[in-house]
């Protein structure tokens, strides 16, 4: 694929109405190069959110007080980022084609994309990215599914993956957006390489 947009979210809860608090995306192209990367944190309400759920090891009030910003301007810079990266081509109902991006993340497909959607409606502001992401969870699940000399790891969560393909991403570091779709970006890398070993051995 000629652009990917992985990306990931840190949020006030889990449901879809809680607030993203910080948002984070890498470009790659087909070779894994890094073509840009945005990292956004974004002001919310604490009435909004789930206290049970905010990342507190790494949300610092007075670090968001100074560099968040409002959800609708963050909202629209990360579509100005996604528009720099639009490789997937659409056509609207009048006809016009347009692009828009590709996003992947971990467990993307199921929460971080549907909850960017969600947020983006919220803001009244279009999301210029595609509604299907690919998702390295799932990919995970079916390497493992096809690949039966690989003993299965105990979860699919992002850290027991990055463990297992020797993709570096310590503990301390985890639920910071930017540093988690980094380490999802280079497990991507990880389990295409070995699937391309296993081809050549095939061969």
């Amino acid at each position: 694929m000629e652009r990917i947009c992985f990306v990931d979210i840190e949020t006030g809860g889990l449901e879809f109405t809680r607030p993203v608090i910080q948002i984070a995306a890498v470009a790659i192209d087909a070779n894994f190069r890094e073509r840009e990367s945005i990292e956004l944190k974004i002001a919310f309400d604490f009435k909004q959110a789930d206290p049970n759920s905010l990342p507190f090891s790494k949300f610092k009030p007075r670090v968001w007080k100074r560099d968040a910003i409002a959800p609708r301007e963050a909202a629209r810079r990360f579509a100005a980022f996604l528009r720099r990266h639009a490789t997937f081509e659409m056509i609207s109902a009048s006809g016009r084609r347009y692009r828009i991006a590709q996003l992947a993340g971990h467990n993307a497909e199921r929460f971080d994309g549907p909850f960017i959607h969600a947020w983006y409606r919220r803001q009244k502001v279009f999301c210029p990215a595609r509604y299907m992401s690919l998702c390295t969870k799932q990919k995970a699940l079916w390497l493992f599914e096809e690949d039966k000399s690989l003993t299965p790891p105990s979860d699919f969560k992002l850290g027991t993956l990055c463990q297992y393909f020797n993709v570096r991403l310590r503990k301390e570091d985890a639920h910071d957006a930017l540093v988690d779709v980094r380490a999802t970006v280079e497990l991507y890398r990880a389990m295409c390489d070995h699937q391309r070993r296993q081809f050549a051995e095939a061969a």
